[in-house]
């Protein structure tokens, strides 16, 4: 699977919280972002199912 870049616009508040988060579970924002967007897909999978 190749990596792309992709560009996130958000608000300065969501970033902050976002930041937290990933803090809180050692994690890069980028991996956090990762990961929400991972389980989003999957839970849409399970749903159709």
């Amino acid at each position: 699977m190749n990596n792309v870049i992709i560009t996130l616009r958000t608000s300065e508040e969501m970033k902050k919280e976002l930041d937290r988060i990933a803090l809180e579970e050692n994690r890069s924002l980028n991996n956090l972002i990762v990961t929400i967007l991972m389980r989003y897909l999957d839970n849409l999978k399970d749903n159709k199912d």
